[in-house]
Order: C-alpha cells, then sequence, then structure tokens
C-alpha cells in the first residue's frame, strides 16, 4: 500500500514540476523571442511607418478622436490602436522599439488565451502551454507579433471575444456566465475600435454556427444582451464623437475600407481565392508539419464539453479561413485569429498521438522540418562560398550568412533530440527547441538589401538635423510615412496622393498637392530663402525637379530611395525659381 501510494503522489509533483518548468520555459522563449529584439530593426513602409506616425500625431495635436497621418484626416481604421501606440510612444520614446511593443503584448496576451481555451478542452496544464508555445511559434505569429502593425492587437480581441462567449455557454446561468457575457462585449467592442466592422463579422461566423451545433440556442435569448450592451458602451462615445467632427468618416470607411475592399474587383491587395491555402505552409511553418500527426490523436472520441470545445475550434478555423479567402483585397496577416484554434489542435493531437506510443507520423514530422532547414542550410552555404545564382549578403555583411548558417545548423541537428526522446514530454521539447535559433536568427540576418526596398531611415534620420525647420519638404506617395516619422512634421508636401488621396480632398488641404505650377508659385512667394528637401523612391517627379537650377543640388541615395536638397538663395544661390524650369 506504501510503494502504491508513493506513485500517485511522486507523479503529481513530476506533474506540478513540469506544468511550473514549461510555463517558466515558454516565458523565457518569450522575452528572449519577442521583446530583446523589438528594437533592433529599422522601421518599414507603409505599415510600420504609418502606425507609428499616426499616434505620434494624436500625441502632439491632442486630437484623439480623428486619425490624421501628415496634418491630414485618415480614415482607414478607427483609433484604438493609435491610442496604444500612443500610450507605448509616451512611455517608451518615439523609437521601434516602443510602437512594435502593443504588438508583442497582444500576441502574450493572445498566447494566455490559448493556454485557457486548451484547458477547456481537457488538456492537461502542461500540453495548454504547449499550445500556447506553439501559438507564439507559428512563423506568422512571430513575424507579425514583432511588427509595427494592428493585426496582432485585433487577434488578441477577437479571441478574447469568442474565448469568453464559450466561457458564458459553459457556465450556463450563474454569475460567472453574466461576467463572461459582458467580457466577450467588451472585447468585441475594443476589436472594432481596432479595425471595423470585422469585430463583429469573424465572431458571428463562428459562434452562430457552434450554437446551432451545440443546440445552445437559449445563449441568444438570454445573457448575450449583455454583450450587446458591452459593445455599445465600448464603442459608441467614440462613434459619435467621431459622427460629430468628420460627419463623412463613416459613410468613407463602411463602404470603401470594408464593402469595396471586400467585394471590389480593384479592391486593396487582390489576390486569388487560393492565396491562403498555397501560403499556408510557409505562415503556419514549422507546425503544420507535425499536422498530420495531430489529427491522428485527434480522431478520438470526446464527450461533454471537450466536444463542443472541439467543435468549436474546427469551426473557428475553418470559416474565418474561408470569410478571408472570399475577400477578393488579402494580406498573409488576415487569417492570423486562425492560428488561435490551429494552435489548441495541434497541441491537444499531438499529446493524444504520444499518449498511445504512436510516434511515427510525428517523427516523419520533425525529419521533414530538418531536411527543410538542412536545405536551407545548403543554399546559404553554396549561395555565399560559390556565388552560384545569388548572393544573399554582401561581402561586408559575412557575419549575418555564418549567423543564419549556423542557426540553421543548430535547429536541424536538434532533430534527433525530439525523434530518439521516449518520454511525450521529451519529444515535443525537442520539437520547440528545434525552432528557436532560426526565429531568433530572423531579427538579424535580414541582409541590407531588404532594407533598401522597404526602410529609408539610413536617409531621413540624419536629415532631422541637417534640414532647416522652415524648409520645405515635398514627399512622394510611398515615403511620406516615413518622412513625416523621421522629421518629426505634419506639414509635408506631396508629389502624389497615394494613400492620402482622401485626406486632399478636403478644402484645408488646398495646395499640399502640388505639381509645377503650385511648387514654383510657393517658392516665389517665399523669395526662394527657403530650404527645400524632395524625398521619393525610386525617382523623383522630373518636372517638379525642373523648377530648381540642378547645379545648386545636393543628391544623397540609400538603395531605392532618394533625397534631393536646395538649400535657397539665403546660402549663395542666386538663379531664380520659375515654372519655366532650367
Amino acid at each position: 500500500m506504501g510503494v502504491t501510494s508513493a506513485e500517485p503522489a511522486t507523479n503529481a509533483r513530476f506533474r506540478r514540476g513540469l506544468v511550473v518548468s514549461a510555463g517558466l520555459g515558454a516565458l523565457v522563449l518569450y522575452i528572449v523571442l519577442y521583446i530583446l529584439p523589438l528594437g533592433y530593426l529599422p522601421l518599414t513602409i507603409p505599415d510600420e511607418a504609418r502606425y507609428a506616425e499616426i499616434p505620434r500625431e494624436m500625441l502632439n495635436s491632442g486630437n484623439w478622436i480623428v486619425p490624421h497621418l501628415d496634418g491630414l484626416r485618415y480614415f482607414e481604421k478607427p483609433p484604438l490602436g493609435y491610442w496604444v501606440g500612443a500610450v507605448a510612444i509616451a512611455l517608451f520614446g518615439e523609437n521601434p522599439f516602443a510602437v512594435r511593443l502593443p504588438s508583442a503584448i497582444a500576441t502574450a496576451t493572445t498566447a494566455y488565451l490559448v493556454y485557457l481555451f486548451a484547458g477547456y478542452t481537457g488538456a492537461r496544464r502542461e500540453i495548454a502551454v504547449l499550445a500556447a508555445t506553439i501559438y507564439l511559434t507559428f512563423l506568422e505569429v512571430y513575424v507579425v507579433g514583432t511588427t509595427n502593425i494592428l493585426d496582432s492587437l485585433l487577434a488578441l480581441f477577437l479571441t478574447a471575444a469568442i474565448v469568453f462567449a464559450y466561457k458564458a455557454a459553459s457556465d450556463q446561468i450563474t454569475s460567472a456566465s453574466r461576467v463572461s457575457w459582458v467580457l466577450s462585449g467588451v472585447f468585441m467592442g475594443c476589436a472594432f475600435l481596432t479595425k471595423g466592422f470585422l469585430a463583429f463579422a469573424v465572431p458571428a461566423i463562428v459562434l452562430l454556427p457552434w450554437i446551432a451545433w451545440e443546440g445552445h440556442w437559449r445563449m441568444l435569448t438570454g445573457r448575450a444582451w449583455l454583450a450587446l450592451a458591452a459593445i455599445v458602451i465600448v464603442a459608441l462615445p467614440w462613434s459619435l464623437l467621431v459622427f460629430a467632427k468628420e460627419t463623412d468618416f463613416w459613410n468613407y470607411f463602411f463602404w470603401v475600407e470594408h464593402i469595396k475592399r471586400f467585394f471590389a474587383d480593384n479592391a486593396q491587395h487582390k489576390a486569388p481565392f487560393y492565396y491562403f491555402i498555397v501560403y499556408l505552409p510557409l505562415f503556419a511553418f514549422p507546425w503544420i508539419s507535425l499536422l498530420p500527426a495531430a489529427l491522428k490523436g485527434l480522431r478520438r472520441p470526446a464527450n461533454g464539453p471537450e466536444r463542443g470545445a472541439k467543435r468549436l475550434l474546427w469551426l473557428w478555423l475553418v470559416l474565418p479561413f474561408l470569410f478571408f479567402s472570399a475577400s477578393n483585397g488579402k494580406l498573409p496577416a488576415y487569417i492570423l485569429p486562425c492560428f488561435v484554434p490551429l494552435a489548441v489542435l495541434i497541441a491537444v493531437g499531438l499529446e493524444r498521438n504520444l499518449e498511445r506510443a504512436d510516434d511515427r507520423l510525428f517523427d516523419i514530422g520533425v525529419l521533414f522540418n530538418a531536411l527543410i532547414l538542412a536545405c536551407l542550410f545548403s543554399v546559404v552555404v553554396i549561395s555565399q562560398s560559390f556565388g552560384i545564382g545569388f548572393r544573399l549578403y554582401e561581402a561586408s555583411e559575412s557575419w549575418r550568412a555564418v549567423f543564419l548558417a549556423a542557426s540553421l545548423l543548430a535547429a536541424a541537428a536538434l532533430a534527433p533530440v525530439a525523434i530518439l526522446a521516449r518520454r511525450a514530454e521529451a519529444k515535443l521539447l525537442g520539437a520547440v527547441l528545434m525552432l528557436c535559433p532560426v526565429l531568433l536568427a530572423l531579427h538579424f540576418v535580414m541582409p541590407d538589401e531588404a532594407w533598401r526596398h522597404q526602410a529609408p531611415g539610413k536617409l531621413l534620420a540624419p536629415a532631422r538635423t541637417g534640414i532647416p525647420d522652415n524648409a520645405v519638404v515635398i514627399s512622394d506617395g510611398s515615403t511620406i510615412h516615413a518622412v513625416t516619422w523621421y522629421l518629426k512634421r505634419n506639414d509635408i508636401y506631396l508629389s502624389d496622393a497615394g494613400e492620402l488621396e482622401y485626406g486632399l480632398g478636403y478644402a484645408d488641404a488646398a495646395g499640399r498637392l502640388l505639381d509645377k505650377e503650385k511648387l514654383a508659385a510657393l517658392l516665389v512667394r517665399n523669395d526662394g530663402k527657403r530650404a527645400v528637401a524632395m524625398v521619393c523612391k525610386h525617382s523623383c517627379d522630373p518636372e517638379l525637379l525642373g523648377v530648381f537650377p540642378v547645379d545648386h543640388m545636393e543628391l544623397s541615395q540609400y538603395g531605392e530611395f532618394i533625397m534631393w536638397y536646395f538649400a535657397g538663395v539665403a546660402e549663395g544661390v542666386a538663379a531664380p525659381i520659375s515654372a519655366e524650369g532650367r
């Protein structure tokens, strides 16, 4: 009896220790992968610079109701993402770390919700930690979660809305159910204030079929009104305030940003229906290789609450995926909410598969990942050593090539840990450890050539002190987001409208879009004494350049980004400025 009673106690201690170790390991993994590298990479255009500049202008102007970019109305998104970014800038300064931090924190919070929901499926706590870790290490989740865009924040709010709605259904008519309904509504309201009507579309297409499948119709006639009330309380105040200040906001936001983007043949970021299907193996790398093993484990019948949770997970994965595939406009981050149920399903399925000591499909998946990493290692080594076809890095970047090759080799070399281990916990730990070197390396091994196409900071940052505050600054539509951010100005003139076309249509924006005659008239009004800087990607408008005497213009260039600088007559340039050109 003594031995028998000691064994359960020993197993319980082992399980508790395993949960604590897994939780601490996931926390360390998160800090190393998500937090430490946040400020290393330069801001890219257009997205990162845009979602940095709008919060900066909110802080400086004190206008928290109507978003502006370059001082022009910008109605593509509601304000919550900008508010969060503004708070981060106020706390940590105007830098890449600050503006990316909200995405990283949102991703961590979503991972915690993944942990909670995995527990609802009946999974042990260490497997729930595994589900959270899987979510954090999907390639798309990692890239988006360390980038300054709004999708991680949206995924957090949508996940919370669905999780708390499920919790409300599970708690039935208890007081906890009321709290869960309110929280679900609060998070749907926050999602609405982040990206608009997707806040209602995604939960609806997931929860309504699940309610029908489970027969929970009483949910809709019971306390669901609490969620609706919470949505109204959260979303209505700003919605009314922005309408009072800008009566056209909802017309533009609803028709252009939602209806046209979803249905129009000329929708922004247009892509075919199969776009997400084709790219899912890349977005879900490396865990997609272990999906066959997980699916085999998921074939075990489930009962009670576990069955309902699994049904919700499948609906949550499939229906939003189809919904976003049906949209004409597509970007990789759109399907980010689908990775929450995918992480839980993979974790639970792998646990059940390995419980039966049926590890053949698991080992094949790990081996497949190791072969992919080994092939990438070979490509890096061969291309850099022999220059066959292309070179990923220039000679001055040799350390990056060495770092990437070492990371890929280390990751592939960890495959035997997962394949040869006997305990399920050790096999899963090996699969996680394989990912860490490569994910960490991603922040440090991007070739300089990539930034020459997407990150004009090296050109613009020095100009902050080199260009007088009263200088006329002109930008094209491609670089305007970065020009405003780095020069800390919201009075930049435009050589083409780009995505600011709507804001330029207002009367108070008259004169901000320049042609040759308008530029010449602007400079004549100032006697040609103000310096002028013109920033463009690829090339600047030759008609605008023709206004200046070429012999007195300085050219700076970084990759595809160029800046022409004219010092003005105050520094000895006597040539007249006119619309006749040079």
